[in-house]
């Protein structure tokens, strides 16, 4: 196998962005719960999130407007109004969607948010 020579590496590397393990920025957003934002990218409208939340933690129904929120359980297990989503279990809401969230064991989930912009 032949190693391209350093510019080409760098050429073949651009935009890519790498976050190695551990290099998480996390932020308590509310009592044991916290976020670490992997990516973001406003103008389209793009958030890639870590979640990590702590038994007890629970939020009564709300929604998030103009965004697709995409659910992936990495660990533990959380639930909202209609099933328990376990590691493994992946959930998209539409813009919009009702829903609530109960954990009562520690959760760690990947989450996609995506901005949808309503045609006409």
């Amino acid at each position: 196998m032949t190693i391209p020579p350093a510019p080409a590496l760098a050429a073949l590397l651009a935009g890519t962005h790498y976050l190695p393990a551990g290099a998480f920025a996390w932020q308590e957003k509310h009592p044991g719960y916290w976020e670490a934002t992997l990516h973001q990218d406003p103008a389209k409208g793009e958030r890639t999130l870590l979640m990590r939340m702590a038994p007890g933690v629970r939020f009564g129904l709300h929604a998030h407007e103009g965004e697709r929120e995409q659910i992936y359980v990495l660990s533990g297990a959380f639930r909202d109004q209609n099933r328990t989503l376990r590691a493994g279990d992946y959930a998209c809401r539409e813009p919009g969607a009702p829903h609530s969230t109960d954990c009562d064991e520690d959760c760690l989930a990947l989450l996609v948010y995506t901005q949808i912009i309503p045609t006409l």
